[in-house]
């Protein structure tokens, strides 16, 4: 089995050092393991885009060395095949129309309301997830992990008319053969939505390995929505070895200045066994 990766970043601003983490993770995993290492750009949510960030995003990449083996993927272009994935799991009795509100949901954001025995023409599409869905992965990095509150139903399609992330995702990562899928801790649980998702489509799901996340003095992971900064691209040697040294790979040597040649050197060392949870502070479930 050839070894298939990727990166799939939401186009909501530039790319910021926790970003970089997660995408040197991904790309040192695929190139250690003589795989391919894809982009996707996740846009299907435009009121959050920020339209530079389709250029900025695959430049950074870019700029630091990082190039993808595919023409980059759009998941806006896929709409109507989502539509076709909702139609095949509404026909599957597995989907159910929610109107309640987030004042009315359950604690896990789960519909409480038996919305599932009514009839409604206006709401928000929800996944009724299987009793025998997985509760249990594999973690390429975390090992052995167990869903710890696993919700009854989530979000495939909102009020709006928007395809879920939950949705989206599970079907991508399955219609673009990855075999390996390297990101953030954060995303743990949605791994185990995901896994639900492919299960009942009877395909199966990639292997799964969550890194620790960048986090601010106040402990809150980086992210574009509470303001972290973009990358400083004059100095992307520097940026390289500041994520190498998150992710507690060994550092190349003071003499080794290019782009290339750092990588080439992190991609020889790249060791997942330095990332368990014993080594690095993850962030919490």
């Amino acid at each position: 089995m050839t070894y298939r990766g990727r990166f799939a970043p939401s186009p909501t601003g530039p790319l910021h050092s926790g970003s970089l983490v997660t995408a040197v993770a991904s790309f040192l995993d695929a190139r250690a393991n003589g795989g391919y290492w894809w982009l996707r750009i996740d846009d299907i949510d435009p009121p959050r885009h920020d339209l530079n960030s389709f250029i900025s995003i695959p430049e950074c990449l870019r700029i630091h060395g990082l190039h993808w083996d595919n023409d980059t993927l759009l998941q806006s272009k896929r709409q109507e095949v989502y539509k076709a994935y909702l139609d095949q799991l509404k026909d599957e009795g597995l989907l159910f129309t929610c109107v309640c509100t987030r004042l009315t949901l359950g604690k896990l954001g789960q519909c409480e309301a038996d919305c599932a025995s009514r009839t409604h023409s206006e709401g928000s599409l929800r996944f009724n997830v299987p009793s025998d869905a997985p509760q249990s992965l594999d973690d390429l990095i975390l090992g052995q992990q167990t869903a710890s509150e696993r919700p009854n139903n989530f979000v495939v399609k909102r009020k709006d008319g928007a395809i879920s992330y939950q949705l989206a995702t599970a079907v991508d990562d399955l219609d673009e053969a990855y075999t390996h899928i390297i990101r953030g801790a954060d995303l743990l649980e949605s791994s185990f939505r995901q896994k639900a998702i492919q299960q009942v489509l009877k395909r199966p799901s990639p292997q799964y390995g969550h890194v620790p996340i960048v986090t601010d003095s106040e402990g809150y992971k980086l992210s574009k929505q509470n303001g972290a900064r973009g990358i400083d691209i004059r100095r992307p040697v520097q940026n390289l070895r500041d994520a190498l040294s998150f992710l507690r790979q060994p550092a190349p040597p003071e003499a080794v200045e290019h782009i290339a040649d750092v990588l080439e050197f992190a991609q020889e060392h790249w060791d997942t066994s330095a990332l368990s949870p014993e080594s690095c502070n993850f962030l919490p479930r």
